[in-house]
């Protein structure tokens, strides 16, 4: 039996015509949010720099597109290219022209020792001298002609080299890490996690058969580190409303979190008291980024009023980063303070916080703060966090019991993950 292959689709009619849609609001419409494109970072902006970087050594001179003015070290981003050209100061034979692209991840921990990682490793040539064709075009990203070895040659030898945003180790791929250095906490010794890149032009000199036994080096090196610092930015902005000023507006934008404080005994007349706590929906901050959060405290007057006395928070906010250390299955793992948030006390609230508005709980005395918290260490660098195997760093907000507190109540910490990366998007 033969099919029919030529059957015409169905008509189809639309009771209602398309809407029309427009970027501004009618009269009768407002606006929720808005991100004008002026609050992105300028890091976003399409066009590259303009500058040069040169770097001289023993002779060889390497010129690097697309920098900005005045730098002492190159800086690269995700996706990036490094394009640019080797000159030799005076002509003179050579035979092979490479460039070296190199980096290294390096550990020294007291769980695993010292390990190194290679998580860049790429050779171009860019020149090679022919002892049989000089008319030959050389090898891979250069426009200079091959020639023989015996001929004076100075350059300009160009190149354009893609940087991976992957590497593999241990059978896994994992993102190209940033640049990185820290020292880790350890009882006197020289603890720390770092990553490096190199950029490296080889120059091998030409010689003949009859010089080759005379003294003189047969190869010019000049070596330099760059910076790779891949940049990301949140979605969407922070905030800027408090928790009391949004929860009935914009429930969606905070999340709560809920535990118990257990007294250590009934000596003092205390019953268990219950902690919420909002932080942002969103999850994900530039490293420079504020983070608000609320803290409401819930429970008997009697027990509310023995905290109040002294007028000192129950809690305690703080960022944290871990730093996770692992090789061949053994791995350290050390936590850095990043920042400690101070809190602001506030007037006691109607009943119970909720981001559900069916929910209406019963009236229960409470104490309240709201805070910031944020990176706050000056004279430091903070990249966004990453996972390249060998190393892992998450940052966490610690909501935890204050030390005032420990003699009445039971120990009390909580992490809460956030992601930092390295850019902010603005406000909302």
């Amino acid at each position: 039996m033969a099919n029919n292959l030529n059957l015409e689709p169905p008509p189809y009619t639309f009771d209602v015509s398309i809407p029309e849609y427009s970027s501004e609001p009618r009269a009768d419409e407002a606006r929720l949010e808005y991100q004008p494109g002026s609050m992105w970072p300028r890091e976003y902006d399409l066009r590259r720099p303009t500058g040069l970087f040169v770097h001289r050594q023993d002779g060889v001179t390497v010129i690097l597109n697309y920098q900005e003015d005045n730098i002492t070290v190159p800086v690269y981003r995700r996706n990036s290219s490094i394009e640019g050209s080797i000159i030799l100061e005076k002509p003179e034979p050579i035979t092979k022209v490479t460039l070296k692209l190199s980096g290294i991840i390096e550990v020294a921990s007291p769980g695993t020792g010292w390990v190194q990682v290679k998580c860049l490793d790429q050779t171009h040539a860019l020149f090679r001298a022919n002892e049989d064709s000089p008319d030959e075009t050389s090898s891979w990203a250069s426009s200079q002609t091959s020639l023989s070895r015996n001929v004076p040659n100075s350059g300009p030898f160009q190149f354009s080299c893609a940087l991976p945003t992957t590497f593999r180790h241990d059978g896994r791929d994992y993102p190209l890490p940033p640049s990185y250095y820290v020292l880790l906490p350890g009882n006197g010794q020289a603890y720390y996690v770092k990553c490096t890149y190199n950029f490296t032009a080889l120059v091998s000199k030409g010689r003949s058969r009859r010089t080759a036994f005379l003294p003189g080096k047969a190869k010019k090196v000049n070596t330099f580190g760059f910076e790779y610092s891949p940049r990301q930015r949140p979605p969407r902005g922070v905030i800027d409303r408090s928790l009391l000023a949004s929860i009935k507006i914009s429930p969606e934008e905070w999340r709560r979190y809920s535990y118990q404080i257990i007294p250590r005994t009934n000596k003092h007349g205390l019953e268990p008291l219950m902690c919420q706590f909002f932080l942002p929906s969103l999850g994900v901050y530039g490293v420079t980024d504020s983070i608000p959060f609320h803290v409401q405290i819930l429970g008997p007057r009697a027990s509310l009023s023995i905290l109040q006395l002294d007028n000192k928070p129950l809690i305690r906010v703080h960022l944290t980063r871990q730093i996770t250390v692992e090789h061949n299955t053994r791995n350290n793992t050390v936590n850095l303070s990043l920042g400690e948030a101070s809190l602001r006390a506030l007037p006691p609230v109607e009943g119970v916080l909720s981001l559900n508005l069916s929910e209406t709980g019963q009236n229960q005395e409470n104490i309240n703060w709201d805070g910031k918290v944020g990176f706050r260490l000056e004279r430091e660098k903070l990249v966004q966090a990453f996972n390249a195997g060998v190393v892992y760093i998450r940052d966490f907000i610690i909501l935890e019991l204050s030390k005032g507190y420990t003699n009445l109540f039971q120990l009390f910490r909580h992490g809460h993950f956030v992601r930092l990366v390295s850019d902010s998007a603005g406000p909302t």
